[in-house]
């Protein structure tokens, strides 16, 4: 397993091992990994973060309500609920149903796959998700790989909604619009911030905050739409992301990248969650985070984040806390 002194090498030597896909890193962790880039969040690592991150003990949920997206993107299932009266007894359950990725979620690592080679993380195959007919007791790499010590660690936020809006720069928050590594870097520097190796990296794209300003028949329309504000895809981003040495990356958006894509070549969810094993967070309310990082001046935080635990997860809710 490497270390966070281990040496990167250059984007260019990907794939690690010859035959694997393009810009893949297999190997990196170890043949049987399941955590990928959440291999840098370490006792010590953690540790470092609640020390230097944790000063005044205030708290910002980063979860949208799990039917907020209503209908949800993508042609997914609706949230369904169901409220139980224990009858005589004065008691109620309740009883919920919901696609895992209709809300803010993580995707794991069998969500997206290489499509040409047809191969997920380290090589695991649709076939060994799958299994035989309905057996899914396979688990390579399920989020439940995860759940068993949760994410946490230091993150960062980008606030590029904030800073468009500062800027004059006018674009439908919930319509294609491309951000590019160079206004990423722009924003760090504005708010002094740095970017260590394992951080956990938030992107605001104010989609959240345009879709809260949508009637519903203004949300019937877009729910089969692949627009929204996100990530350039190119090669000068992948080559940040991977110099960066992220454990993990989250937008407001639904798929943190942009779509369209800027440049397929360089699609970011095979690279990012097939490729490197780096989970990739969508949908999160970043919206009381942007305003505590500027009520506070700091735009990094600690950060934990308790996926659901059942074997073989494809997505889950964070249910995520930053702290400052």
């Amino acid at each position: 397993m490497l270390t966070e002194a281990s040496p990167l090498p250059p984007l260019s030597s990907l794939p690690l091992r010859p035959g694997d896909p393009p810009r893949s890193a297999w190997g990196r962790w170890g043949k049987d990994d399941q955590l990928g880039t959440l291999n840098y969040l370490t006792d010590e690592l953690v540790q470092k973060a609640i020390l230097g991150e944790v000063k005044t003990g205030q708290r910002v949920g980063l979860n949208l309500p799990l039917d907020l997206i209503n209908p949800p993107l993508l042609g997914r299932s609706a949230f369904e609920k169901k409220i139980i009266n224990k009858a005589p007894r004065v008691i109620n359950d309740d009883v919920i149903s919901f696609n895992t990725q209709s809300s803010s979620q993580w995707d794991s690592f069998r969500h997206f796959a290489f499509q040409k080679e047809g191969q997920f993380y380290n090589g695991a195959m649709q076939g060994e998700i799958h299994g035989s007919g309905s057996d899914y007791s396979n688990p390579v790499n399920g989020l439940d790989a995860w759940a068993k010590k949760g994410i946490a660690g230091r993150g960062i936020l980008v606030d590029y909604a904030d800073y468009a809006d500062r800027n004059g720069i006018k674009y439908d928050k919930t319509k294609a619009h491309q951000i590019s590594v160079d206004v990423v870097k722009t924003i760090l520097a504005e708010t002094k911030t740095e970017v260590h190796i394992g951080d956990i990296l938030f992107l605001r794209t104010g989609f959240v905050q345009g879709y809260l300003t949508l009637d519903q028949s203004e949300r019937e329309a877009m729910k089969m739409e692949r627009q929204w504000p996100g990530m350039m895809q190119s090669q000068t981003t992948t080559e940040w992301l991977w110099e960066s040495q992220f454990a993990a990356v989250a937008a407001d958006n639904p798929a943190f990248e942009c779509g369209p894509h800027a440049d397929p070549a360089w699609h970011l969810h095979p690279i990012l969650l097939a490729g490197w094993g780096t989970p990739i967070g969508e949908l999160f309310d970043l919206e009381g985070l942007s305003r505590m990082c500027k009520k506070t001046g700091r735009y990094s935080f600690f950060v934990s984040s308790a996926p659901l635990n059942y074997s073989g997860a494809v997505a889950s809710p964070p249910n995520a806390i930053a702290f400052f």
